[in-house]
């Protein structure tokens, strides 16, 4: 029996998806998320730390999605 791992990252584009087809013919598009923490440390200053996350899409997911997966968003 197979597992399931689910991930929501919620954050923004850092530029518009690329996408490209394998000598298979499957699209595949690929893109950065950049998700952004901010909190107070103990001595009361603030700190933010952005982390990017890289991913990708494939099949006809990745055709559906192209049209919104543009910098920013």
């Amino acid at each position: 029996m197979g597992s399931l791992n689910k991930v929501m990252l919620i954050g923004n584009l850092g530029k518009d998806a690329e996408v490209r087809v394998t000598p298979g013919g499957q699209s595949v598009a690929s893109f950065s998320i950049a998700t952004t923490e901010n909190w107070t440390d103990k001595s009361g200053e603030k700190k933010e730390q952005t982390e990017w996350h890289r991913i990708a899409l494939w099949g006809k997911i990745a055709d559906t999605l192209q049209p919104y997966l543009t910098k920013g968003k």
